[in-house]
């Protein structure tokens, strides 16, 4: 009877590890423009941004710990691959391609981004600004396009129906800070990142990529005198 009963207990618990993973990957994220006001209150405030920064790496950590200690799994499986030759200057290059294009569809269907949420982050210390890029490159990237779309896309068995998913939730995710008006350029920025990974299925260019949408947001276009959205 043991012989059985164990290997149905090994599955309850792998699927039991997974239902947190996506939870920590997919709602948690969410969750913290409601949680954020009980504590800062509604004013956007640098302090607010960097507690927001430290509760990212605690969920990203969070969900890290869930791969490897509960689901038993290699990080390969959230598609951390080996650095190759190519890795960084394709994500350079798929950031850089990436700000034009979805700009200019943005353009094209009447839509803008945020221009107060956008200006008050470029407000912020250089400091701040570059941990911001570094952590909603690593942490979104690793919750949304390597966590939940490779479990989402063996749950489904597909990873299409994965990938929109993943792009719904993304785009969702931050409604509380840009609006509906100014989702539809985090959409369109999201579907490309997707098509990225599904095209790749590389993390580490994905990151990269992300990090350096945001950089030209956040970093470079300050430098220049100009506001640019970034998801």
């Amino acid at each position: 009877m043991n012989t059985v009963l164990e290997p149905s207990a090994s599955r309850q618990a792998l699927s039991s590890a997974t239902l947190l993973g996506l939870f920590l990957a997919l709602v948690a994220p969410a969750l913290a423009p409601f949680v954020d006001p009980i504590f800062f209150g509604t004013a956007l405030t640098g302090t607010r941004i960097v507690w927001g920064i430290v509760a990212h790496w605690v969920n990203l950590a969070a969900l890290i710990a869930v791969v490897m200690l509960l689901e038993r799994q290699k990080l390969a499986s959230i598609g951390l691959r080996p650095l190759h030759w190519s890795t960084i200057p394709l994500g350079l290059l798929a950031g850089l391609a990436i700000v034009p294009v979805s700009g200019l569809l943005a353009s094209a269907a009447g839509a803008s981004s945020d221009t107060h949420f956008v200006a008050f982050l470029q407000s912020l210390p250089f400091a701040t600004r570059l941990v911001l890029v570094v952590t909603a490159g690593v942490f979104e990237e690793t919750l949304f396009r390597g966590y939940a779309l490779e479990r989402l896309a063996s749950l489904f068995n597909s990873k299409w129906v994965a990938g929109a998913i993943t792009v719904a939730v993304f785009a969702l995710a931050h409604l509380p800070a840009v609006g509906l008006a100014h989702l539809l350029p985090v959409f369109i920025v999201s579907v490309f990142v997707t098509l990225l990974y599904l095209w790749r299925r590389d993390l580490v260019i994905n990151v990269i990529a992300h990090a350096t949408i945001d950089g030209i947001g956040l970093l470079l276009v300050p430098v220049l005198g100009h506001h640019h959205p970034g998801p």
